[in-house]
C-alpha cells in the first residue's frame, strides 16, 4: 500500500501589477481583480505570471489564481488554483491566509509529470503592501 506524501515543488513571490489579463475569465470562480507577476524557486524556478478572481462568501475569499510559469531552462507550465483565504487575526484586517488546490498542465515534456499531480499551494497575501508569498507541494505516493 502507498502513503500519500506532500513533496515540496517551490515558492512562490508575487506582486500585483495592474498588467492585462493573460487568462480568459471562462470557468473561473468569481470576478477578475487584477494580475501580476514574480519568480518561483525550487523544484521549479523561472518567473510567474498571474490573474486573480475572487467571490466573497460570508467572510471568506473564495479565490481563483490562473496564469503560467516560464521556467529558467525554457517550459511553459500553465496552472489554475482554486481555493480560499481569510483574516484569521481581526487585529490584523489587511494579512490574509491563503490555501488552495491546484492543477498543472504543459506540454513540454521535461515537466510532463507535473500534468498528472494535484497539488497544494498555501501561504500569505498582505493587502498592504499587495505581495504574495506561497510555498506550493505535489500530492506523491510513496
Amino acid at each position: 500500500m502507498t502513503t500519500p506524501t506532500l513533496e515540496h515543488l517551490f515558492d512562490a513571490a508575487m506582486m500585483y501589477r495592474g498588467k492585462a489579463a493573460i487568462t480568459s475569465p471562462e470557468g473561473k470562480v468569481g470576478e477578475y481583480i487584477g494580475s501580476g507577476d514574480g519568480k518561483v524557486s525550487g523544484r521549479i524556478n523561472g518567473i510567474i505570471h498571474w490573474d486573480l478572481y475572487e467571490a466573497m462568501d460570508d467572510g471568506v475569499c473564495l479565490t481563483n489564481f490562473a496564469g503560467r510559469i516560464q521556467t529558467e531552462d525554457g517550459a511553459i507550465i500553465h496552472f489554475d488554483a482554486r481555493g480560499h483565504g481569510k483574516v484569521v487575526n481581526p487585529q490584523k484586517p489587511n494579512d490574509w491566509v491563503m490555501v488552495y488546490g491546484v492543477k498543472f498542465n504543459t506540454e513540454d515534456e521535461r515537466y510532463d509529470w507535473l500534468n498528472a499531480m494535484l497539488g497544494v499551494w498555501e501561504g500569505e497575501f498582505s493587502m498592504e503592501d499587495y505581495k504574495h508569498n506561497y510555498r506550493i507541494y505535489a500530492h506523491v505516493n510513496t
